[in-house]
């Protein structure tokens, strides 16, 4: 089977999800074929497919989800498919699946909710829908698959140049001729699919999927630099500042197309500068352009917590807590359960006070001898590094070596001392492995200590450091131990900032 789909023309669709119970899909459809108020419903005429059973699947993001299951009208018409319903149809693109979920084709909810698909000539044993597919009262879907065609078309061709100039170039003696003439094929290929792009989006101003095809083109960047850009670097700057140029805001059915989510994650993965300070920024650039289009704002806002509260890198956490206290705590994200917005919002107040740029918990602790010293005490050198491990911790008894080597080696020379608190609650096991491997550095811990000092520094698993400067303001956390020293040497030099 090879389907027509819009992942050669712009990305990967995400998995199949089958996210709402069948029983209860079926349920409804059955309702809504005794009414005559639908809101919306397409007829599917597949002769001779092998199919007793289809779905329909919609994108939302980067993924899709099951919106129906549908069967034969009756048995007088084994092969006509109806997709209806009495309740609320989001614009967007949707996916016909077979019963083993393959994908047969692709079409839009657009602004036809009436209309039939009519595939004829099927081959049972190898059912392509692309063959004589034709739509009725649904002009947009007509040029969608027109579109299609031809794209495929295209692709089809350039592949067949691509084998042979591969072919070629894999020869011993290739000639250079020929493969230059190939090249020029593939390139023409090119133009043609981007002509008849470009001509497509302007010809179908309100279509959905030439939106889509408009989001997913990429900036063209001028050739001499604009007035008020920078001399040197321009081109970037000119990119990241224009990269939404060619999405339509205010159409909220854009998140139910496969492009959106693609679009938005290569704008963090590769265009935006990682610091934090430029992420925060345009986050906020990005929510504010969608803050009338509800759909496209709650996508944009979820995605952005979702991805800030997840990442590893360093100093992220400042972006997750930006969003919860400037756009859920204050009330603008209403879809957002209140339970789960209590525990977001507990999260972001355990994370702030010990986000990179700020003052680390004050830490009182006693040592084996049951002497009390803080994080604070230590003025003799520019950082403290905090260490925080356990005595049963295989990562750490790996790491402690390496650290004790590091400590003899440049405590001097990179002004550093170590204060280590131990997690474990055997205070006899903390005693005995000290005395064995005789470490040099300030040692603390029996569980005794002025604050939860778990909670406050958010100390879920070991090993974990924080590195603190002469101020005692934290400025790396939960870095790796191998990356410290290059760290160290590198902040002293002014070459580290986030």
């Amino acid at each position: 089977m090879k389907p027509i789909t819009m992942r050669h023309l712009i990305i990967s669709i995400g998995i199949l999800a089958i996210c709402f119970s069948q029983n209860q899909l079926l349920a409804q459809k059955k309702k809504a074929a005794n009414k005559k108020d639908l809101n919306y419903k397409i007829s599917f005429y597949l002769p001779n497919i092998p199919d007793s059973v289809l779905y329909i699947a919609n994108y939302y993001g980067e993924h899709t989800y099951l919106r129906d299951t549908i069967r034969p009208l009756n048995n007088k018409n084994p092969y006509t498919f109806v997709f209806q319903g009495m309740d609320t149809i989001k614009r967007g693109v949707y996916i016909l699946v077979s019963q083993d979920n393959s994908k047969y084709m692709e079409f839009l909810i657009d602004s036809s909710l009436f209309f039939n698909v009519i595939a004829e000539n099927i081959d049972p044993e190898k059912p392509n829908l692309s063959n004589n597919l034709k739509f009725e009262n649904s002009p947009e879907n007509t040029i969608f698959h027109q579109y299609t065609n031809y794209a495929m078309s295209l692709q089809g061709s350039g592949a067949s140049v691509n084998k042979k100039m591969r072919e070629e170039m894999s020869k011993s003696t290739p000639d250079q001729e020929l493969v230059e003439s190939y090249r020029s094929q593939l390139k023409t290929v090119y133009d043609s699919m981007q002509s008849y792009t470009r001509r497509f989006i302007q010809e179908n101003p309100t279509n959905l999927f030439a939106k889509a095809q408009k989001l997913s083109q990429d900036i063209e960047i001028p050739d001499e630099k604009p007035e008020g850009y920078p001399d040197t670097n321009w081109q970037h700057m000119y990119y990241y500042t224009h990269y939404w140029d060619n999405c339509d805001f205010t159409d909220n059915a854009l998140v139910y197309t496969p492009v959106f989510h693609h679009r938005l994650t290569q704008y963090y993965d590769k265009v935006i500068h990682p610091s934090i300070d430029s992420l925060i920024k345009y986050s906020d650039v990005l929510i504010d352009k969608s803050k009338n289009t509800p759909e496209l704002y709650k996508y944009i806002v979820w995605y952005l917590s979702n991805r800030f509260e997840r990442s590893s890198y360093i100093g992220h956490d400042a972006i997750f807590v930006h969003l919860i206290r400037n756009y859920y705590q204050k009330g603008l994200c209403p879809w957002v359960d209140e339970t789960v917005l209590e525990h977001m919002i507990g999260k972001a107040d355990m994370l702030e006070p010990i986000l990179i740029g700020k003052k680390a918990p004050w830490l009182i602790m006693p040592d084996v001898n049951g002497k009390f010293h803080t994080n604070y005490d230590f003025n003799h050198v520019e950082f403290t590094i905090m260490y925080f491990w356990d005595t049963d911790c295989g990562h750490c008894k790996q790491q402690t070596p390496k650290m004790l080597e590091f400590y003899n080696r440049a405590k001097d020379s990179l002004s550093f001392d170590i204060f280590a608190i131990c997690l474990t609650s055997d205070s006899i096991k903390w005693r005995n492995y000290l005395l064995d491997k005789n470490l040099p550095w300030l040692n603390v811990g029996n569980n005794k200590a002025n604050i939860d000092f778990r909670e406050a520094y958010d100390i879920k698993a070991s090993p974990r450091f924080y590195i603190l400067n002469r101020d005692k303001k934290i400025i790396v956390k939960n870095i790796d131990f191998d990356h410290i020293e290059e760290f160290l040497t590198k902040y002293r030099k002014g070459e580290i900032k986030f």
